[in-house]
């Protein structure tokens, strides 16, 4: 019911599946491992390379909720805290996002988390990335699940959430936008500059760091 519920609102018919079960202690179960296939309309693409200095960028929601809600289900872990997946149809933001205002860049911040879709931007439109980190929406109980696992929340992957560069000017109608389509708690995180380019810079409020792609542990495969 769900499914069918979910595919209804992304108006994404399923028309076949495939299942796989996991070792226990592994979300013992049956999950369901789905493939989409699109189509893009000329003229409505949203690359990865489009930042320019100037432009902000946006998270249409809390970030890591995701891996954190699979990660705590595990039995080896043992916790039992209130997480939700951010998993949902993310169509709609897109389409509010892009109708609202200029949309310089787009991508997911799946596997890799917001930190890797930025470093991504930063690389791909050759520029520098600021974030403000005081500024990224991150739910409580998944940033108290990540600081004891000892994860970054920056890193761990979404799957219902869209980072977003956008024309500066556009960035609060956008923004609004979003947030009316059903965003929770959509925020502006930062934004393009001509200095560390192809790099992000993480200022914390009390210093800047360089924000770098996770590697080893802090990519769990859980997906």
């Amino acid at each position: 019911e769900s499914m069918a519920e979910t595919a209804t609102a992304a108006g994404a018919p399923i028309t076949t599946g495939d299942t796989k079960v996991l070792p226990r202690g592994e979300l013992d179960g049956i999950v369901v491992n789905t493939t989409g296939v699109g189509r893009i309309e000329p003229g409505t693409e949203l690359p990865a390379d489009g930042l320019s200095v100037g432009d902000r960028l946006l998270v249409t929601g809390p970030v890591g909720d995701h891996g954190v809600s699979l990660l705590a289900e595990r039995e080896s872990f043992g916790f039992e805290a209130e997480l939700e997946s951010d998993v949902a149809p993310i169509n709609d933001l897109v389409r509010a996002a892009s109708d609202a205002g200029e949309v310089t860049a787009a991508t997911d911040p799946t596997r890799g988390g917001l930190a890797t879709a930025l470093v991504e931007f930063a690389e791909r439109s050759a520029v520098g990335v600021r974030l403000d980190e005081r500024a990224v929406p991150i739910d409580g109980a998944t940033e108290t699940v990540a600081d004891v696992l000892g994860l970054d929340p920056l890193k761990i992957a979404c799957e219902g959430r869209m980072v977003l560069g956008v024309a500066p000017d556009d960035a609060d109608d956008i923004l609004a936008a979003v947030a009316e389509a059903g965003a929770t708690e959509p925020a502006v995180v930062g934004e393009a500059v001509s200095a560390h380019e192809g790099r992000v810079v993480l200022d914390t409020g009390i210093g800047e760091r360089y924000l770098t792609e996770p590697s080893g542990e802090q990519l769990p495969r859980i997906c």
